[in-house]
């Protein structure tokens, strides 16, 4: 009896802390020529230990270049990350999605996923804790570090052509 309670408590925290209630891990195919790179030049990002490129969805873009305050459901930010400044090799694809209203409403309803570089590998996906942790701190523009990236960035930014995009 106390092994079947045991076991039982173990699927159970399994089930929970898993992605399996989920429809379905996104992909995120040919993401490179699907979204808009707002970075010329690659940026040196600290948190993830690597160098990255900015890549955004039509729906994140206005709000991410004017580092708002609140994004839209449905926004898509997504950093290829690199172990050089030459982009010879990718590391992962992480990624981050605004959720419905409700899906995390502690930590403003986004989706966090690490990938692999085609961005159909999904290793870690969801509320992710140590994503959730580090970006916490840029809870006045929703958890994205906007700010920061765009003050570095802007003076190489062709805004005209953000527009077309």
């Amino acid at each position: 009896m106390k092994l079947f309670k045991t076991l039982k408590l173990i699927l159970l925290f399994f089930l929970y802390s898993s992605d399996i209630f989920a429809t379905e891990v996104p992909q995120f195919l040919n993401w490179e020529s699907k979204y808009i790179k707002l970075n010329p030049q690659i940026i040196d990002s600290e948190g993830h230990n690597a160098f990255v490129d900015i890549y955004v969805n039509k729906i994140a873009k206005s709000s991410y270049v004017n580092s708002s305050k609140t994004f839209p459901e449905g926004s898509i930010i997504l950093k290829p990350l690199y172990a050089d400044m030459y982009r010879k090799e990718m590391a992962r694809l992480v990624v981050m999605k605004k959720m419905k209203k409700g899906y995390d409403p502690k930590n403003s309803d986004w989706w966090y996923g690490v990938y692999d570089e085609t961005g159909t590998e999904g290793w870690y996906t969801g509320i992710i804790k140590s994503c959730i942790h580090c970006h916490e701190t840029a809870r006045k523009t929703d958890y994205l570090f906007t700010q920061s990236v765009m003050f570095e960035i802007r003076e190489f930014i062709d805004f005209e052509a953000l527009d077309d995009s």
